[in-house]
């Protein structure tokens, strides 16, 4: 008997796709302290009240092959470091802090150390999660969090937004990127000030800036800083800049993929105040279907069909904003004939190349889908305004 010989073929998945944020866990011990010389007293004290930071680390992939989007359990090898050095080999935090090694919140650092005014503290952190579907340790590398105490004998600045500093964008909840969808190809849209909510990619974040204790709007400048790793870069006229002023910033977030900014707080040229927010796309699963089953007529000669896009069991009305949609066709003689995108197809049936015998006479039709990914510019072209033309 001849033995044919066999060809292992391995699954080629998608790269895991890592988001990591720093939060703040502890409502009355937060990352600014204030020191009392009067009675060398620090409010709050850590030592009494510690001071607890969560990494907040989600994971997924486009095709969805990828299950743990929370994947603070998945942690391993996870190290804390200031000022860029291990936490572990620093002399001075010895005793002083405890690293979570369980639950949801594992990795989580509890600090017990007040720092002094004079003492500049980056805190990151570092870990690496196992990709059992690839063999291979994915790094997660945080930005870096600043612990800093003012003294009492000044007054004290606070900085606040007024939202969470883990932002998701969801392009399947967004009714503004629908109305624009809808304007664009002349669909009726109604009222454009209706679509805008909390899940519309024109995201304004208010900023609350005190002083003693008492609100801001004046004596201050805010600046507007990208983060890249250890690297800051003020926001000046930024792709997703829609408007910024010393109390808000409102930001176009159908341009941002991953990224972390800082707001920094400064009077008299000198930085009073600062905290940190993050934007994410999410990439929420979906599924496809090809409506249409019927047979080909010896005489027809177009056939047309039309896919469904299903989202937590709901139809997706109109789709092609959200998800790139390909339809091909293949044939005993042509394979892999590509045709139109979108959410409806129109195919020529002399050009599939189908036969006219019990062999050759049937045709597959089938869709090659994808996320639409955060928006970019074309930077070759403009109307007869000049506007620029933007896309994804």
């Amino acid at each position: 008997m001849e033995t044919i010989r066999k060809q292992r073929l391995y699954t080629d998945y998608e790269p895991l796709s890592i988001a990591v944020s720093l939060e703040v866990s502890t409502p009355h011990s937060s990352v600014g302290q204030v020191y009392d010389p009067a009675d060398d007293s620090y409010a709050p004290d850590r030592e009494i009240t510690p001071l607890v930071i969560t990494p907040v680390v989600r994971a997924n992939t486009i095709e969805g092959s990828w299950e743990q989007f929370h994947a603070n359990l998945l942690l391993a090898e996870m190290k804390w470091f200031v000022n860029s050095k291990d936490i572990t080999t620093i002399p001075s935090w010895n005793k002083k802090y405890v690293i979570n090694q369980e639950g949801r919140e594992k990795g989580a650092i509890t600090v017990k150390r007040n720092v002094a005014v004079e003492e500049r503290i980056e805190l990151h952190f570092e870990a690496v999660i196992p990709d059992e579907r690839t063999g291979i340790n994915i790094p997660v590398v945080s930005d870096v969090i600043n612990l800093t105490t003012v003294d009492k004998a000044g007054d004290t600045w606070g900085l606040s937004i007024d939202v969470e500093p883990d932002i998701i964008y969801n392009p399947f909840l967004d009714k503004l990127l629908m109305y624009d969808y809808k304007v664009a190809n002349g669909i009726s849209a109604g009222n454009r000030t209706d679509a805008i909510d909390s899940n519309a990619y024109e995201k304004t974040i208010n900023l609350l800036v005190t002083r003693g204790g008492v609100a801001m709007t004046s004596d201050y400048t805010a600046h507007f800083y990208k983060l890249n790793g250890q690297t800051m870069t003020e926001i000046t006229n930024d792709i997703e800049l829609i408007a910024k002023s010393n109390t808000f910033i409102k930001l176009d977030l159908r341009f941002i993929e991953k990224k972390d900014y800082m707001i920094i707080i400064k009077s008299e040229e000198k930085e009073v105040a600062r905290t940190q927010f993050s934007i994410t796309r999410a990439y929420p699963r979906y599924g496809v279907e090809i409506l249409s089953a019927a047979s080909i007529r010896p005489n027809q000669y177009v056939h047309s069909n039309k896919a469904a896009v299903r989202h937590n069991s709901q139809i997706i009305a109109i789709p092609e904003p959200l998800i790139r949609m390909i339809w091909f066709t293949d044939t005993d003689n042509i394979k892999g004939k590509q045709w139109q995108e979108g959410g409806k197809c129109f195919v020529d049936i002399l050009k599939t190349g189908i036969g006219r015998t019990y062999l050759d006479s049937w045709m597959d039709i089938y869709i090659k889908t994808e996320h639409k990914k955060a928006f970019s510019q074309y930077d070759d072209y403009t109307d007869k305004n000049g506007n620029i033309y933007i896309g994804n």
